[in-house]
């Protein structure tokens, strides 16, 4: 909801703060070798499936989390990797951490239930064959306005140029997101959202220097609220938080904007250091189960992965825009790309943004 490589890891890891939360399964007195630590986005598993998932198997299961593909990395890069068996990282960290042997290979026809995934979110280009990467979902980034305070203010969105309008002042929420943030700025200029040109991407500074004028909260974790309370009148967030805002805000509407937008792939992954493979087979092979992949989707509404699930879904997804997003916006999405080591010139510019 969201990405380096070696050196802006290396600057990570200085800055590095990190949120842990334990997911009460059940007995804290259970054994270390029958639990399950996974580091996953916060707000991506709900606490209930932790829990059957340990009613059924009898496996315990602790839950740390991050809000950053940076904030995941820098930890695992510290010497964090040997803490979890199981992690929940975007596509474009992970060629990162493979060549960093942060993860190892999953040996997929021990999990059932990848039968479950759609053929078209299978075999991509991040990891050809799923070596190393079961996905979960998705996220897409989308534009949504309060139409009652846009009107009030004047304003119009109909491309991304119009979020830099001054009548915009401390009207906007924003993800915390590097990748986001500076793609979206790419794309404004019509330049290369994936450049690893250094030229290039410093171009987008003084695009994001005036959105930040207008850009109230930096927010990755809980967007929504801003927006439901009409604290601002644009948000740019993952789908799931619109779909969140507009279910207490009737006033929060989709934009389409014609420069697309962004999107990336969340995926399971096994820690380098585990030695607990069958646990972690047990747990993704529990997770695509419609029915309980319905259950995370319920609560946290980003773009499902699981055609099982798909043939649960009623009125109250197909008939939401938020939520069974059109092909016409996914055609025109930009899944984010690995950029190497260009990554930190990205980071450099976010930097002059949010400074």
């Amino acid at each position: 909801m969201r990405k380096l490589y070696v050196k802006l890891v290396a600057v990570l890891i200085v800055t590095f703060m990190g949120v842990g939360l334990m997911a009460g399964c059940g007995n804290s007195a259970a054994s270390k070798e029958n639990t399950l630590y996974i580091y996953n986005w916060s707000e991506y598993i709900p606490q209930e499936v932790y829990e059957m998932f340990e009613q059924e198997t009898g496996i315990h299961v602790v839950e740390s989390t991050f809000s950053s593909n940076e904030e995941m990395l820098a930890k695992l890069v510290a010497g964090g990797t040997g803490e979890y068996d199981i992690f929940v990282a975007s596509n474009y960290v992970i060629p990162a951490m493979i060549a960093q042997g942060l993860i190892k290979e999953i040996d997929t026809s021990k999990i059932e239930n990848m039968a479950n995934i759609s053929e078209d979110n299978l075999n991509l280009g991040f990891d050809k064959g799923n070596k190393y990467t079961v996905p979960y979902m998705a996220t897409i980034t989308l534009i949504v306005m309060n139409q009652a305070k846009c009107a009030e203010l004047g304003v119009e969105i109909n491309n991304l140029n119009d979020l830099l309008n001054p009548a915009l002042t401390n009207n906007i929420v924003v993800p915390d997101d590097c990748r986001e943030l500076v793609d979206v700025a790419l794309k404004a200029l019509n330049l290369d959202p994936d450049s690893t040109d250094e030229a290039v991407i410093e171009q987008a500074s003084d695009w994001l220097i005036e959105l930040s004028k207008n850009v109230k909260l930096y927010d990755s974790d809980t967007p929504f609220s801003a927006l439901a309370t009409n604290e601002v009148a644009v948000g740019l967030v993952y789908n799931m938080d619109a779909v969140k805002a507009a279910a207490i805000n009737s006033d929060i509407v989709l934009v389409d904007v014609p420069e697309g937008n962004e999107m990336s792939y969340d995926s399971f992954v096994m820690s380098a250091k585990t030695e607990k493979d069958d646990l972690v087979y047990q747990f993704i092979n529990f997770i695509h189960r419609p029915e309980i992949y319905k259950m995370c989707y319920d609560e946290y509404p980003c773009v499902c992965l699981n055609k099982g699930t798909m043939d649960l879904m009623g009125d109250d997804y197909y008939n939401n825009p938020l939520k069974n997003i059109s092909s016409s916006i996914f055609a025109k999405a930009h899944v984010i790309g690995d950029v190497g080591d260009a990554a930190t010139y990205y980071d450099n510019v976010f930097s002059k943004m949010k400074n």
